[in-house]
């Protein structure tokens, strides 16, 4: 739930408004405090964005919270129930279209536990954070890419998901990716899809600077151990991981102890699906090899304690199983221009190229006018002598 303690400079402005708040106490602080902020201050125009830390950071994405602002009316005392029904809602949401993405690439539906067996996203939705609602966007935004849907709706669900958090910008740079590939085959300008994708991080590029033009020099900080080049985070981690296993108290030793092979784990599972992505070179594919890298970059603070190391590369880390399983289920190791051409003529692997819904029903039409010339001939030919 929403982990607010009493010592906050936030709640004294939650008690306020909404008396029958739980607080809880100690070090039992979490990110759902600044959920709260936002959801009571969308644009930074009143108190709540003063009263927390790293405001410019984590007003760099609001989406989750201004959902959360939607669902309670407006009201500050129904903020509480909002959080915990959107909370729930997206988990299951999340379930279910991890399954039926599975069964889009011919694996079970029931490959949409994953989202159960996740302790991430398990944390997060139980805390009420924002990972079983990115995962939800990701594999509904690759649905609708895959179902061809009208780019409107892609360019809306690239706008969300590039304000739900910064680094799922890199997802619709991966379908970009991919529909350049198609470009460069099929020597054509898929241009509708293509400023569709360009949406989200055009959006995002927009907010920022917006956003970040509420706040002071102190609240514009950023901390650092968050993100670093390619793997040196990581040692780093596993530096600190030896330290505290050898030089601390028992918790810290035990913390340590465990960090490094957990890491390891997460390595091996992510390194995999990138290579099996870069094979494949489908949407999944490409999404799962941008996100490994971002979780390369990871540093000792996003990525050491347990808590952020489950929760952190949640999302990434159920993609890259789903793809693996995927691809050692089915067996396929086309690429994406193998498989594209199983396709119908005139198609993408990201959507029907703009305008081309008729002309591939004309084509289709023309080619079966064409052929029933040839089957009579057929009959006619195997038909027994009179």
């Amino acid at each position: 739930m929403l982990n607010v303690t009493e010592g906050e400079p936030l709640a004294q402005l939650i008690r306020a408004e909404d008396p029958a708040f739980r607080f809880t106490t100690g070090a039992d602080h979490y990110d759902g405090v600044y959920l709260w902020a936002m959801a009571r201050d969308p644009f930074a125009s009143g108190q709540a964005h003063e009263l927390i830390d790293l405001a410019a950071y984590r007003y760099g994405h609001p989406f989750y919270s201004w959902m959360a602002s939607l669902l309670a009316f407006g009201q500050p005392r129904l903020l509480s129930t909002a959080f915990w029904i959107l909370g729930l809602a997206s988990i299951g949401t999340a379930a279910y279209l991890v399954s039926r993405l599975a069964a889009s690439h011919g694996c079970s539906p029931w490959w949409g536990l994953l989202v159960a067996a996740s302790p991430g996203l398990l944390f997060s939705s139980t805390t009420d954070l924002t990972e079983p609602f990115q995962l939800a966007l990701v594999t509904g935004l690759l649905l609708a890419w895959r179902a061809r849907v009208h780019p409107t709706w892609i360019a809306v669900l690239c706008m969300v998901i590039c304000l739900s958090k910064e680094q799922l910008v890199l997802v619709p740079a991966a379908l970009g990716i991919h529909l350049l590939s198609l470009m460069v085959r099929d020597r054509r300008l898929y241009w509708r899809r293509a400023l569709a994708l360009a949406t989200g991080p055009i959006a995002l590029a927009a907010w920022l600077p917006f956003i970040r033009s509420h706040f002071s020099a102190d609240q514009l900080t950023y901390d650092d151990g968050n993100i670093d080049m390619p793997v040196i985070g990581w040692l780093r981690i596993f530096d600190l991981a030896g330290s505290m296993r050898v030089s601390g108290d028992m918790n810290s030793s035990q913390i340590g102890s465990t960090a490094v092979p957990a890491l390891i784990a997460l390595a091996v599972l992510m390194l995999a699906a990138a290579v099996i992505g870069l094979i494949r070179r489908d949407e999944l594919g490409l999404i799962v090899a941008t996100q490994a890298v971002l979780v390369s970059c990871l540093d000792w603070r996003t990525l050491f304690f347990p808590h952020e190391m489950y929760r952190i590369p949640a999302v990434p880390a159920l993609l890259a199983a789903l793809l693996v399983i995927i691809h050692l289920t089915t067996g396929c190791r086309a690429t994406s221009t193998g498989a594209d051409d199983r396709r119908p003529a005139g198609a993408d692997a990201g959507g029907l190229r703009d305008g081309d819904a008729a002309d591939v029903g004309v084509s289709t039409r023309t080619e079966d006018h064409r052929q029933q010339p040839a089957r009579a001939v057929t009959e006619e030919s195997s038909a027994p002598a009179p």
